[in-house]
């Protein structure tokens, strides 16, 4: 359990003095950045090419995960809190590298909100796909949101307080709801861009086709100020172009069953989707979270 035991250990007893100090301490060193993108987007390569630059630390969906307690966090928003405090900023201190650069997807999936509330002023990379690619690349790996156990664990269900509500979700296919949560991380894209900037923090546009461009690249560290030396540029020369985490034999495993008819598919959705301001729950219930962070970290 080690150093977040500790921490962890610190929320049981009512202790949070420490954690608190200890997160306004990474606040203060550290250059925090994170992604918000619907995930089938590229992330690790993204991560792989960030690798490179020697005083960046690089993670994707490094322990403690967000993922962990993403589902609880959809209805009770506080435990996001608490992770940050007792699990991932302590995480985070235990790197050296100034800059942190974390690409979960998971992220833009109830955690950046408590972070802004702890004090922390990250910068976002708002990371795009083609919403149908997206989609078709989340049904090959039978991902679909609200009916598969992994989708339930990894993305939001139309049953979770959303922007984009979708009355009766079990009357459209598989391909929809994958195509329904692209359009759902653009709403919240869109959101959290003007939330940010309110905030006057930095937000920076990428797209996946772009990570193949060491150009591209070179001008998002620049406008995330993230200085590239020439060892970093060396080391990028090999990674630039690489294709990760495509799973290709897991989508081999299983029949994909497509719309007839794209465009009309992706219409209904588009025509069904009710715009809304995701409500926020309950608050924090500690004890049960530490059972399950206890457990899992």
């Amino acid at each position: 359990m080690g150093y977040h035991g500790r921490f962890l250990g610190q929320k049981a007893l009512g202790q949070t003095n420490c954690a608190e100090e200890l997160a306004q301490g990474v606040f203060e060193a550290k250059s925090l950045i994170f992604c918000l993108t619907n995930g089938r987007t590229g992330t690790r390569s993204l991560t792989s090419l960030f690798d490179c630059v020697p005083h960046v630390h690089a993670a994707h969906e490094e322990k403690p995960s967000f993922h962990l307690l993403m589902r609880w966090v959809q209805r009770n928003p506080a435990l996001a809190r608490d992770f940050w405090l007792f699990a991932k900023i302590p995480a985070i201190s235990d790197h050296p590298q100034p800059v942190h650069v974390d690409t979960s997807h998971v992220f833009g999936k109830g955690f950046l909100e408590p972070l802004l509330d702890l004090g922390a002023r990250p910068k976002l990379i708002i990371l795009t796909r083609n919403t149908r690619l997206i989609a078709k690349s989340m049904l090959a790996l039978n991902d679909i949101p609200g009916r598969t156990k992994r989708a339930l664990k990894w993305y939001l269900s139309p049953s979770d307080p959303v922007f984009h509500r979708l009355p009766e979700p079990d009357s459209f296919s598989d391909y929809q709801l994958c195509y329904w949560h692209a359009l759902e991380t653009e709403a919240r894209q869109a959101h959290y861009r003007r939330l940010c900037q309110s905030h006057g923090l930095t937000c920076v546009d990428a797209d996946t086709a772009t990570l193949n461009n060491l150009d591209c690249f070179e001008r998002l560290c620049a406008n995330l100020g993230i200085e590239l030396d020439e060892q970093a540029r060396e080391n990028l020369k090999s990674h630039v172009g690489r294709t990760l985490n495509s799973r290709t034999n897991e989508k081999k495993q299983r029949p994909i069953l497509l719309p007839s008819n794209f465009d009309e598919a992706e219409e209904e959705v588009r025509q069904n989707i009710m715009t809304e301001q995701p409500l926020m729950m309950r608050k924090s219930t500690s004890g049960s979270y530490l059972a399950t962070a206890l457990k899992n970290l």
